[in-house]
């Protein structure tokens, strides 16, 4: 692992199969060590929520990998990492809630609409995945988190470092250095948003946290989200119809691009804390734990027909934004930018569709959290 989708439809075939064992299985994964691959919807729920799993690891150095990046980097603090978890998180929830995301919506319109009359000005066919998405995911994400302007470059840098496969030994030069500046410059500023909230804990605790793997700006993420959602409704117009018809379906149909819309697979590496039993598996401390949201949210116990992208889905009980203690912090925000989405530029490019055949749409293999490299269309 990981598996190959035979297309950004479907789930890796070795899924199915999986999901009828009971229980993790051993698997290898693509940095060459062994780990326990988990399918089944329950046990993905439950191990999201069972505080003997963690991103921690007793010795990171020689932790096994799920991939050579520094995304995925364990950090070694087993025993306190819970209580770090739920600090950092009560800090930082009232930042990602849903009142506030609620106040950043005209704001995020704003730049969406400014995107949309570039798109219409330019003519009648654009790369929706370097002209849209990613574009409005920066400006809208790095805006609400409290980024300046003149650090976005930075911040691009840095999402680059994370998610490079070959695991470059060093940050960017001057990155954190130049976090440390960011947060000097935030402290003391009256606000809301993440990069104040962060800047109170002191300078040097808050670069930590910045320079680190912890996700707080992922608009890639974001980004590859509404990319897939778009391709899956261009790839069924009817479906599309519906929804530019009647745009009440939309809050249904990003629950079904959160469920099914899976980017890179949606893998996620968690470690043992302590031996856990579940089914025929004998799980210990140290092991690494790899959670697959995209099998488990195609698994046929708790979703009927779940290869089919279905906008009217309800109810939707899918795993895309995790669950437990490692809930997304950006769930909120998330369901906002891809709400607008569908409502707004499906409103303002009529008769949208694919400028290529769907089998030409290539994904990206590269990076470890996937996406499109491109998504043509004409309208």
């Amino acid at each position: 692992m990981p598996f190959t989708a035979p297309t950004p439809f479907a789930e890796p075939p070795e899924f199915a199969r999986l999901r009828a064992r009971e229980g993790p299985v051993r698997v290898r994964t693509a940095a060459g060590d062994c780990g326990w691959l988990v399918t089944r919807y329950s046990d993905v729920r439950a191990l999201c929520a069972d505080r003997r799993i963690g991103r921690s690891h007793p010795d990171p150095a020689s932790a096994p990998r799920l991939w050579p990046a520094r995304l995925f980097d364990p950090p070694g603090d087993v025993h306190g990492e819970l209580a770090g978890h739920r600090r950092l998180r009560a800090l930082l929830v009232p930042a990602y809630g849903r009142r506030r995301v609620a106040g950043e919506r005209a704001r995020a319109q704003a730049v969406l609409d400014e995107i949309l009359s570039t798109l219409v000005a330019g003519g009648s066919a654009a790369d929706l995945h370097a002209e849209l998405a990613l574009p409005y995911s920066m400006r809208a994400v790095f805006g609400f988190v409290g980024v300046p302007e003149a650090e976005w470059e930075l911040y691009r840098w840095r999402s680059h470092w994370l998610r490079e496969p070959g695991r470059m030994a060093e940050q960017p030069g001057g990155m954190r250095a130049a976090m440390s500046r960011m947060v000097e410059r935030e402290r003391g500023r009256a606000g809301e948003d993440v990069i104040t909230r962060l800047a109170g804990l002191g300078t040097e605790a808050a670069t930590e946290v910045l320079c680190g793997p912890v996700g707080l700006v992922e608009y890639e993420t974001v980004a590859a989200r509404i990319c897939y959602g778009l391709l899956h409704l261009l790839a069924d117009q009817a479906q599309l119809r519906r929804l530019v018809a009647d745009p009440g379906l939309a809050p249904a149909a990003v629950e079904e691009i959160m469920r099914v819309a899976v980017p890179g697979g949606s893998w996620i590496p968690r470690y043992a804390l302590a031996r856990i039993d579940l089914g025929e598996a004998r799980i210990r401390a140290g092991d690494l734990v790899v959670l697959s949201m995209q099998a488990a949210n195609r698994d046929a116990r708790w979703f009927p027909d779940p290869g089919a992208f279905l906008i009217d889905r309800v109810p939707n009980p899918h795993l895309g934004f995790g669950h437990g203690k490692f809930y997304c912090l950006g769930a909120h925000l998330t369901r906002l930018l891809l709400h607008q989405v569908l409502t707004t530029a499906l409103a303002r490019l009529p008769g949208l569709r694919l400028a290529v055949p769907v089998e030409e749409v290539e994904c990206d293999r590269s990076s470890v959290t996937g996406g499109l490299r491109a998504l043509p269309v004409t309208w």
